[in-house]
């Protein structure tokens, strides 16, 4: 059976049939350097395709390694396809198909869970250790050595002042310095993530200063799993820090500009912005005119010594962003319920 999918902005919309000899109940995330870095996601996940696609039109290609090349939409930024050698298998980014075509999720397979330092987000969403070594997306069962291309060069290392942050290619850089006074600056309403959109309680007359934690040494993040995050990125699960505008500089010292290397703005809805890499598909930050001081960045790009970064960021466990929009409702549950033991634990 085909299944039409397509990204956000819609420049690129497929037919695609599923592989009918793959479990695709079993989704498999890979958390490998590559992966994350390409995505600005803590994950990859993709199922694999029956055909080739038809076309190819509005995509821009990645050679991602030796073995794998990914395909992203030019003017939004989705990920849509991934194309494994040797062999010429596709695969399609999880988070682009309809609710009512996508697979139901009855387990998780992580891999490469071991490059993050940390479990990522394998700790806050429960499954099993896949026992094949590499990236999910290469074909080879051998146990090789990890590409090293794909180690955090000394240069970008974060240190405990500053938080270095890298698409995979490089186009993207910049770092994140700790809370300090000019933190306070900004004002927001409540985000979705600590008071759900649906009530009509978002207003912070008090204005306070919620992105703040651990007495003001930390950075909230959390879970957003919204129809535009979903079809932004083509994944369904995105993690976003929530960081001032003036903690936040271009590699080169400067403050933050959403001009700088690579970077390309999606305008996702009317005063909402995305930016994303051009060059190898990365997200990096949503921001919006409302709240233009306070930025969301994409976790999957922090070069911490564990990726959630924990040093740096307060996980909220109490709520997902926007869960009632959810797709995957039995991927969305694996995962509260996986926030509630991670929050116990801490």
């Amino acid at each position: 059976m085909t299944t039409p999918i397509a990204c956000i902005c819609g420049s690129v919309a497929l037919s695609i049939q599923l592989d009918s000899v793959t479990d695709q109940s079993k989704l498999q995330l890979c958390h490998c350097n590559d992966c994350r870095m390409v995505t600005g996601q803590l994950s990859s996940s993709y199922y694999l395709l029956q055909h080739e696609p038809p076309h190819l039109d509005g995509l821009q290609e990645y050679q991602q390694s030796n073995h794998v090349s990914c395909y992203f939409c030019k003017t939004c930024g989705a990920h849509v396809l991934a194309r494994m050698q040797p062999g010429g298998q596709f695969l399609v980014a999880s988070g682009l198909l309809a609710a009512k075509n996508i697979p139901s999720v009855q387990a998780v397979e992580h891999w490469q869970s071991s490059e993050t330092g940390d479990g990522g987000l394998s700790t806050l969403l429960p499954g099993t250790e896949s026992t094949v070594t590499g990236c999910r997306l290469h074909t080879s069962t051998s146990n090789e050595s990890p590409n090293q291309e794909s180690i955090t060069p000394a240069e970008y290392t974060s240190t405990s002042q500053h938080l270095r942050a890298r698409c995979l290619c490089g186009g993207v850089e910049f770092y994140i310095t700790k809370p300090d006074a000019s933190s306070l600056q900004a004002s927001s309403p409540w985000p979705d993530l600590l008071v759900p959109y649906y009530t009509g309680s978002g207003a912070n007359p008090d204005d306070i200063k919620w992105w703040l934690r651990d007495r003001g040494t930390k950075y909230i993040a959390g879970t957003c799993v919204c129809n535009s995050c979903r079809l932004s990125s083509g994944f369904p699960i995105q993690t976003w820090a929530f960081v001032p505008k003036s903690n936040i500089f271009n590699a080169d010292g400067s403050p933050l500009t959403f001009t700088a290397g690579t970077l390309r703005r999606h305008r996702s809805s009317p005063g909402v912005y995305r930016e994303f890499c051009s060059c190898c598909g990365a997200t990096a930050f949503w921001h919006c005119d409302e709240r233009p001081l306070l930025i969301d960045v994409s976790v999957g790009l922090l070069r911490a010594n564990g990726v959630r970064a924990e040093d740096w960021l307060e996980w909220a466990t109490n709520r997902i962003s926007f869960a009632e929009m959810a797709v995957q409702h039995d991927l969305i549950h694996i995962l509260e319920e996986g926030l509630k033991i991670h929050s116990k634990r801490n």
